[in-house]
C-alpha cells in the first residue's frame, strides 16, 4: 500500500532528554521514502507533553528542534536564588524544591497564550467533538490518572470556585501539571466538586508512556483508523539531575522519595509493553543525560539530536505498514494524504 504522510504520536517523558525526541521528529520528516510531515493527534506525559503541545499548536518538527536548541533549560529550575541547596531547604516548608512558575511563564509565551480551544477538532464520523492534544497528569489527592483536557471538567478553579472549562484553560498550565516532578516542582492545585484541594503532579508518576491514548477499536467506532500511531520513547540516561544531584548528603526521605518516583515513572509501562507497542515504538538512546540535567553542553545536545535522527531512520527503514495492519487486525483507511 502507498505510504501515508501523516500519523498520530505519543511522546514519553524524560525532561531535557526530550531533545532526542525532537531529533527523531526531524528524522521522520527527512526520511527519503517514508517521511512523516503531518502529526494530527498528539499526546504525551511530562516532557513529552511539551513536545505534543508545541506540535498541536501548529508548529513542525524543525521549529520544535530550534526552540529546544535555543532554550536555556536552566531557567526552569527556579530554586530560591537559583541554588539547589536552598531548594532542598524550601522543600521543608513548601511542596517542592522549585515553584515551577518559570516554566509556565516561558511556555505560555511560546504558545502565545493558547488555550485548549485552539486544539479542538470538529466532529467526524459521527463522533463527538474532541481535542487533537491529550496530556497525562496525576491527581495524587484523589488517586486518579488524568487525561487532559477532558478530565479538567471534573475540577474547579481554586481561585474563583467555578467549574473549569477546558476550552478556556491555558495549554501551558496543563503542560506544567504534566511535568511537575514530585518534590522537584510544586504540584498544581485544583479543587474537586466537594471543595477539596487536589494536588496535580507529573503524569509519568503513573504512565510515562501512554501509547494507548489514540487507539481506536473499529468495532466501537464503526470505522478503521485512517493513519498509524507512533510512540516515541527513550532508553538509557538517568533520573533526577546529573550524576551526583542526589547524594548521600541529601536527606534520606528525599532520596527514598526520588527512588520511588523514578521506579514508578517507567515500571508500569515497561511491564505492560506488548508486541503492538513495540511494532509502533521508536526508542532513542539518551546516552548518560539526566532528566533534569538542565545545563547540557553543546556536545551533549548534538549527541541527543543525532541519536534521534539515526534512530528514526533505522526505525522507518524497517517499518512496514502491512505489518502494522496485521498487528491490529484492521486496515488503515486510505483517506489521508499519501507520499509516492
Amino acid at each position: 500500500m502507498q505510504w501515508i504522510d501523516e500519523a498520530d504520536a505519543v511522546f514519553r517523558g524524560g525532561g531535557v532528554k526530550g531533545l532526542a525526541l525532537a531529533g527523531a521528529l526531524c528524522g521522520f520528516a527527512e526520511h527519503p521514502t517514508k517521511p512523516i510531515h503531518h502529526w494530527k493527534d498528539v499526546a504525551g506525559a511530562s516532557a513529552g507533553a511539551i513536545i505534543a503541545c508545541y506540535l498541536a499548536t501548529g508548529h513542525d518538527a524543525q521549529q520544535m528542534l530550534e526552540l529546544m536548541q535555543k532554550t536555556s533549560f536552566g531557567q526552569f529550575a527556579d530554586f530560591p536564588a537559583h541554588n539547589k541547596e536552598l531548594g532542598i531547604a524550601r522543600l521543608l516548608a513548601e511542596h517542592g524544591m522549585a515553584p515551577g512558575k518559570a516554566f509556565e511563564r516561558w511556555f505560555d509565551d511560546v504558545l502565545e497564550g493558547a488555550t485548549f480551544e485552539k486544539v479542538r477538532k470538529p466532529p467526524a464520523n459521527g463522533q463527538a467533538e474532541e481535542w487533537c492534544l491529550k496530556l497525562i497528569a496525576v491527581d495524587v489527592t484523589g488517586g486518579h490518572l488524568l487525561v487532559l483536557p477532558g478530565d479538567l471538567q471534573k475540577y474547579r478553579d481554586p481561585t474563583t470556585g467555578k467549574q473549569i472549562d477546558p476550552d478556556e484553560f491555558p495549554i501551558a498550565r496543563a503542560a506544567r501539571m504534566s511535568m511537575s516532578i514530585p518534590y522537584f516542582f510544586d504540584p498544581v492545585e485544583l479543587q474537586d466538586e466537594q471543595g477539596q484541594t487536589c494536588l496535580i503532579v507529573d503524569g509519568g508518576t503513573l504512565s510515562n508512556f501512554p501509547v494507548w491514548l489514540w487507539d481506536v477499536d473499529p468495532k466501537v467506532s464503526g470505522h478503521p483508523p485512517t493513519r498509524p500511531t507512533f510512540g516515541f520513547t527513550l532508553s538509557g540516561g538517568h533520573g533526577l539531575g546529573p550524576p551526583g544531584f542526589v547524594t548521600k548528603a541529601t536527606p534520606w526521605h528525599l532520596r527514598f522519595a526520588f527512588s520511588i518516583f523514578h521506579t514508578a515513572e517507567s515500571a508500569w509501562d515497561e511491564r505492560f509493553q506488548s508486541n503492538s507497542t513495540r511494532v509502533r515504538t521508536l526508542a532513542v538512546s539518551a546516552g548518560d543525560v539526566g532528566t533534569t540535567d538542565f545545563d547540557l553542553s553543546t556536545e551533549k545536545q548534538e549527541m541527543l539530536i543525532a541519536n534521534g535522527r539515526e534512530a528514526a531512520k533505522a526505525f522507518l527503514d524497517a517499518f512496514s505498514l502491512d505489518e502494522y495492519q496485521n498487528t491490529y487486525h484492521a486496515g488503515i483507511a486510505q483517506t489521508a494524504g499519501v507520499a509516492s
